[in-house]
């Protein structure tokens, strides 16, 4: 089964658009959930913003972040708009957490009680108010994903409202509202997309549909990757950015994750590691780790960008590895976790918040035990200061 419900605009100044969409099926109250970040620097969303308060009753709520959102922020977020009247259709407007917020809103606008009551799998039992995804980073993917991922305070565990009613009815991938993102920002989104491509084509779980997003994802963002960072004013590198990750978002919530993708939860939530370097830092390690024990699937994805035909596939694998090595390098990348001064110290504590996610680990193409091989992975980032993985 392959699941796909939002509709997409894409393209530059593509959030135009939605004039014409909110029109047609006659909406007339607007809300809007906004970074405050992003409505303080981009001279985007002022043109936006004047476009839609002159065809319709626009709200405005500003969003301030420190941190990746919890339940009781969701919460103080969601009494606000329910005290609001007739909401047609929200948009989000923001990185990954904020259109996170933006989802759980428009569900929560409908569906009565505490934020926390819905985390799980499917506990969402009515539709909620139309949702616009509107992302200002290009990686996290939840323009496209049935998940919405907060952290619980008082376990200091991240999950999430996830599956029924949970996806967007429509994603804007428009590079213009890429333009304000701060160079750190827009690294961890690149390193988050990146960890969704390479999962969700290794997963085991995986299909025929999934793959081929996953190998088109990993064309577009290994392309694009290093000139939407590195020169920010080339629209149509941050254009193929935002498209590749919303294909990895898309493969990655039909096919699984798998290791990077799951060490970064723990890793955020008890170290404050924004989610992108969280799991992209171990993402290097976990691709040698899989070709040391003989799954070459890698070389799929190195014929996505440079065809070899007279190699062999553990060749093109270990090629792949060196590829990616060689990105990280060019993107400044972080290679180890001394930034957010986790210490040798730390690994026990560490390793045992990594014992609940066997599940995710099984996700991976070879064995890796959350008990013997989280240790050797984690030991390869703490303590190491130097840019790229040997």
């Amino acid at each position: 089964m392959f699941r796909l419900e939002t509709r997409l605009f894409s393209g530059v100044g593509s959030t135009n658009e939605l004039i014409n969409e909110f029109t047609r099926r006659g909406f007339t109250k607007v809300l809007v959930l906004i970074d405050k970040a992003v409505s303080d620097n981009s001279e985007y969303w002022l043109q936006i913003r004047e476009t839609l308060t002159s065809n319709f009753q626009v709200q405005i709520t500003e969003i301030e972040l420190h941190g990746e959102p919890t339940y009781d922020f969701l919460d103080s977020v969601v009494s606000e708009i329910r005290e609001l009247q007739g909401v047609d259709v929200l948009i989000g407007i923001g990185g990954g957490s904020i259109l996170d917020i933006a989802k759980a809103v428009a569900v929560l606008i409908t569906n009565p009680g505490c934020a926390i009551e819905y985390r799980g799998f499917d506990k969402v039992l009515k539709a909620g108010v139309p949702c616009v995804c509107i992302p200002t980073t290009a990686g996290t993917g939840s323009e496209v994903t049935i998940n919405a991922v907060f952290t619980d305070s008082a376990e200091m565990k991240k999950l999430g409202i996830n599956g029924n009613y949970m996806a967007a009815t429509y994603a804007v991938l428009d590079a213009k509202f890429t333009e304000s993102c701060p160079f750190d920002v827009a690294l961890s989104s690149g390193l988050d997309a990146l960890v969704h491509t390479l999962e969700s084509f290794s997963a085991k779980q995986s299909t025929p549909i999934t793959r081929m997003l996953s190998l088109d994802a990993f064309r577009l963002i290994y392309n694009s990757l290093e000139t939407a960072l590195n020169n920010p004013e080339d629209e149509e590198s941050r254009q193929q950015l935002l498209l590749g990750s919303y294909f990895a978002g898309a493969a990655l919530f039909n096919s699984g994750s798998g290791i990077s993708g799951a060490l970064s939860y723990p890793i955020g939530v008890h170290f404050r590691v924004p989610h992108g370097f969280a799991g992209g830092i171990t993402l290097p390690s976990i691709i040698k780790f899989n070709i040391e024990r003989g799954w070459f699937g890698y070389s799929q994805l190195l014929d996505a960008v440079e065809f070899n035909p007279n190699m062999s596939s553990a060749a093109k694998s270990a090629l792949f590895h060196s590829r990616i090595i060689e990105l990280y390098t060019q993107i400044k990348a972080p290679s180890t976790f001394d930034r957010w001064k986790i210490t040798l110290g730390d690994l026990d504590s560490l390793n045992d918040n990594c014992k609940g996610l066997q599940a995710a680990f099984d996700q991976n193409p070879v064995s890796f035990s959350a008990t013997s091989d989280v240790p050797i992975i984690l030991k390869q980032h703490i303590g190491n200061q130097k840019v790229g993985v040997n």
